[in-house]
């Protein structure tokens, strides 16, 4: 920062002050500022605004500028990268920038530190940190801050991300290498398959197996045993750390004389750690607690005989231990769970998905902002529950979001850690290593204190902690013995030991990202046994609950059922939940029984690691009373265009969207936008939600009144017909499912569907069963596929009459597809892609068709499709295909009837158009020529200029979004190049 006073403070000073009130806000940290020299290594003369240090930590560097300045402290933070503090051997990866409001500057020094302990927004921050692209500023512009959000800054700093996730990748791969070793070394031995068995049932590294004359045979390229002796390597590290912790930071294991695993070694005769020694050590541990954390890696290590080589494997696993400590970041990143989900290889089939570390600080800040209006001490007993916990990421990080409030609100509990973990930390879930690392977790948010208890569980029961969707449950007494949880004091006595309890309507928090899986064939369902607890949710009217939907849903409904009126609702869940019909319920169900909901969406990332999904993040406030009816409900939706790489960047994010107010219906972000949305019917789609354009927003929301807005005018023109649903007007046909299979299929429905270029022959029956971009690009378009083989003679009758040759292309890829509704010279089935219509006229499907492949029609489809698979698709599900929104061109009105001619008189030139993909609508002459047509349609003059111009802007808005162009290159140079000679003309 340059010197010199403007007005009363200088900066010097203003460094100081905040230095000063850095160190006395209850961190353990030791902030010097005042520019003071001989700091850096090598540069005598160069002086950092402020340092803070704190033990073996990561020190943070904060460069601070008046914020009139461009971009703050950043030139002085970008300098800081690549440097080390005199005495250390660690490089600056991460500097923190600062600017300090303008009026500042007439402060006395006394009136600056009171803005600080006020904590007023006085304060930008852009985050410098060094990535192997080179050295990168975030944002781009600096964001307004208090100082509590720079104390934030400051704890992440101390974790510098990339380093860790860096290390991590390495670890892990050590670990795959020396899980290998240990499997090898097992198998040399006599009793090798019976000790792998036994690791493959504690890890839960199941065979996959295929039935074969009636036996189940593991497949030749099977990696389970490997996979169960690479997780037993995981545990084993966990334990090994925790050993090391506790020896040197717990009262009571000091007391025990607890060693550290190079203690061990030291007094071994061979110098080495063997199994034995380990194995006393870790007794000691379970018998004064940590069962949940110590439990699995006694049973692996008991197991059996495992040779002499089993020492060359924890003396690796020792050193890595070291080095994973070196870093000093397990207070806040969760170092385990990164670990665990680069080894485990079958989360799809567990529906075990990880939370992004920093979707999960986004979520968690967010969702503890509901709880800025509790005490201190409130704060300390808020109940905090995750009932698909995995590896403790998502309630790891709103545990530290709730500490971080109770410290801001001044409390001081040196109790803290043991009170939460012992009555106020709800964990579960139906993997006993996803107990053991969220125990470890949170353990390790504070390793100087003990707990003698914990509601960690992994649940034993087949409905797994989805048995709390019964109300009648408060304490679950199939959990894995002690393996996972310890006696839960204060219920019942002596003969509750044991028993999990969780009191309705006890819990103030659910925080969680739920599995989504549905029983599909080649899915591992990790809970059964839904039936009871679903039936008791329901007769209590609770009905998010709906098996098409997936296990979400119930746990939409757990999550209801204990949370305490004013409890908040945080969940991580599939952008299917806003539009789909299966979802609908629990919409609806959210809408009546929560208020201040907010919906996140991401356009550039998906939330947990190895989906393919989008996903959402919902924030809701439960009613203090339960309504008996729905009534309209307001909803905030976040669209963001950014992808969070870091925790820092997940807080900033949480705290701009945390101070959106309602003075304006949509707005913008730093990286994205938001709307307000008035929910009018119980549970219909939220639109919104997954675009990035709030003109879009409101280009949707004008459509579904019967109205064109344009978003260049300002102006809104009525539509001469009221906006119905494709149900009002046709009958849809059946799902792919009733109609057959493609050749090689699994046996359902009354035909098998064989390409028509494969059959020899022209076949009686034929199907629009498949989508193939290259050759349907016209209205007027071919059958695909025809029927080679009936199954089912009886529903083969059935079936055939059930076709038609009006077909709606359901699962609509718009970077690829041009086609929204096809016709076939003649009636056709259905199939997986396209669905036929019945009951309908050749005047209103005309009519149908031109709207559903004009721009506002696939606007207006793709808000209702679902949106569920990364990339551009409008998937629609067969039971939601009457619902999507359509004008009534069905009605016996002038209008109608008008709109009916106009289609019929262009239909045949339209029909044989060649139409580029829906994602080139701003090029195609054809897709305007639809277009024109449909405006005329609906009572829109297209030969008006303005129009024109509005229907321009809706293809190239439309176009513009990334779950349309799926960011591919060629899409986006091609509607960049149109945009520029749209300009220079």
């Amino acid at each position: 920062m340059t010197s010199g006073p403007v007005g009363k403070l200088y900066e010097n000073t203003a460094n100081t002050t905040i230095a000063e009130w850095l160190n006395t806000i209850g961190m353990n940290w030791q902030a010097n500022g005042g520019e003071r020299t001989r700091t850096l290594q090598g540069r005598p003369s160069e002086h950092p605004d402020i340092i803070i240090t704190e033990g073996d930590r990561m020190p943070v560097i904060i460069e601070c500028e008046w914020s009139s300045n461009t971009n703050p402290g950043v030139e002085d933070a970008k300098k800081r990268i690549g440097e080390k503090m005199v005495g250390e051997s660690r490089e600056f990866t991460e500097a923190i920038a600062v600017g300090i409001e303008e009026k500042c500057r007439q402060d006395s020094n006394v009136q600056f530190r009171r803005r600080l302990e006020n904590n007023e927004a006085i304060m930008t921050v852009q985050l410098v940190s060094r990535t192997k692209e080179g050295t990168r500023v975030w944002p781009a512009k600096p964001l307004l801050a208090r100082p509590s959000d720079l104390v934030a800054y400051c704890e992440y700093a101390q974790v510098p991300q990339t380093v860790i996730e860096e290390q991590s990748s390495r670890i892990a791969e050590r670990i795959q290498s020396v899980g290998l070793q240990l499997s090898q070394s097992i198998l040399a031995t006599v009793q090798g398959t019976e000790t792998i068995a036994k690791l493959r049932s504690v890890t839960g590294a199941e065979h996959k197996s295929k039935e074969q004359d009636d036996r189940s045979v593991c497949p030749v390229q099977c990696q389970h045993d490997r996979a169960a002796t690479q997780t037993t390597c995981a545990i084993w590290l966990v334990a090994i750390d925790l050993q090391n912790d506790l020896s040197q930071y717990s009262p009571a294991m000091r007391e025990k004389d607890l060693q550290t695993t190079h203690g061990l070694k030291s007094a071994a005769i061979s110098g080495k750690l063997t199994a034995q020694g380990l194995l006393g050590q870790w007794k000691i541990i379970k018998d004064v607690n940590y069962l949940p954390v110590i439990e699995l890696a006694i049973d692996a290590l008991e197991s059996g005989p495992m040779g002499n080589a089993i020492s060359d494997v924890l003396e690796e696993l020792h050193d890595l231990s070291v080095e994973m400590n070196a870093l000093h970041a397990k207070h806040i990143y969760n170092f385990a769970g990164e670990l665990w989900q680069k080894l485990v290889t079958d989360r799809e089939e567990r529906a075990a998905h990880y939370t992004k570390p920093e979707i999960a600080e986004l979520l968690a800040t967010l969702a503890a902002e509901r709880f800025d209006n509790l005490t201190a001490e409130e704060l300390a007993v808020l109940n905090l529950m995750d009932a698909a916990c995995g590896t403790g990421t998502l309630v790891g990080a709103g545990e530290r979001a709730l500490r971080r409030k109770y410290r801001a609100k001044g409390g001081d509990d040196e109790e803290l850690h043991r009170k939460r973990m012992q009555e106020h930390i709800y964990a579960m879930d139906v993997n006993g290593i996803a107990g053991t690392l969220t125990a470890k977790r949170l353990t390790d948010m504070n390793v100087e204190q003990d707990y003698s208890g914990s509601k960690i569980a992994a649940i034993k029961d087949p409905a797994g902690s989805l048995t709390l969707m019964d109300p009648r449950v408060t304490g679950i007494s199939r959990v894995l013995g002690y393996q996972g949880v310890t006696p839960t004091p204060g219920i019942g006595g002596r003969e509750d030991q044991g028993v999990f309890h969780v009191m309705l309507e006890g819990i103030q928090w659910t925080l969680m990202n739920p599995p989504y899986a549905r029983p599909r064939k080649g899915r591992k369902q990790a809970t059964r046994g839904l039936e009871r607890p679903r039936e008791a949710a329901g007769k209590a009217n609770y009905k998010m609950s709906h098996g098409q939907a997936g296990l979400a849903t119930d746990f939409g409904d757990l999550c209801n059922i204990r949370l305490a009126p004013g409890g908040v609702y945080s969940n991580v869940l599939p952008l299917t939940a806003a539009h789909a019909g299966t979802w609908k319920g629990w919409r609806a169900e959210l809408e009546k029984d929560f208020q201040s909901i907010l919906v996140i969406a991401n356009t550039s990332q998906s939330m947990s690691s190895d989906t393919n999904m989008s996903e959402m993040l919902v924030v809701a406030t439960k009613k203090e009373k339960r309504p008996g009816k729905w009534t309209e409900t307001e909803l905030l939706c976040v669209n963001l265009s950014v992808k969070l790489k870091t925790l820092a960047e997940g807080y900033a994010i949480a705290r701009e969207i945390a101070a959106i107010d309602r003075q304006s219906d949509h707005g913008a972000l730093t990286h994205g936008i938001y709307t307000w949305m008035t929910q009018t019917k119980a549970g219909e789609p939220w639109g919104a939600v997954g675009n990035s354009s709030n003109d879009l927003n409101e280009v949707i929301a004008a459509l579904l009144e019967g109205k064109a807005f344009d978003p260049l005018t300002l102006e809104t023109h009525e539509l001469v017909l009221p906006m119905a649903t494709l149900g009002d007007i046709a009958e849809t046909g059946p799902t792919h499912d009733l109609i057959g299979h493609p050749k090689g299929g699994d046996g359902r429905g009354a035909f098998e569907w064989t390409p028509l270029k494969d059959l020899s022959a022209k076949p009686a029956q034929q199907s629009m069963w498949a989508a193939d971009s290259k050759v349907q690009t016209s209205i007027n378009t071919k059958p695909t596929h025809g029927a080679s083989k009936t199954t089912d003679k009886d529903s083969a009758k059935q079936m055939a009459q059930m076709r038609g040759k009006w077909h709606l292309n359901r699962n609509l890829a718009l970077s690829s597809q041009g086609l929204a509704m096809a016709k076939t010279g003649a009636p056709v089935h259905g199939g997986r892609a396209w669905n036929a219509l019945q009951g309908i006229s050749d005047d209103s499907a005309r009519c149908i068709t031109l709207f559903y492949n004009s721009t506002p029609g696939v606007i207006l489809m793709r808000a209702y499709g679902q949106k569920g698979q990364r990339g551009p698709r409008a998937a629609v599900q067969v039971g939601a295909i009457p619902g999507l929104p359509c004008p009534a061109f069905g009605t016996d009105t002038p209008e109608a009837q008008a709109a009916r001619q106009i289609a019929k008189e262009n239909f045949g030139r339209l029909a044989n158009l060649k139409l580029e993909p829906f994602a080139y609508c701003f090029q195609d002459e054809n897709r305007r020529a639809i277009d024109n047509v449909v405006a005329e349609m609906l009572g829109l003059d297209p030969d008006d200029e303005e129009i024109q111009q509005m229907l321009d802007y809706y293809r190239i808005m439309f176009a513009s979004e990334p779950s349309v162009n799926g960011g591919q290159k060629k899409i986006v140079a091609a509607l960049e190049k149109h945009r520029g000679n749209n300009e220079g003309s």
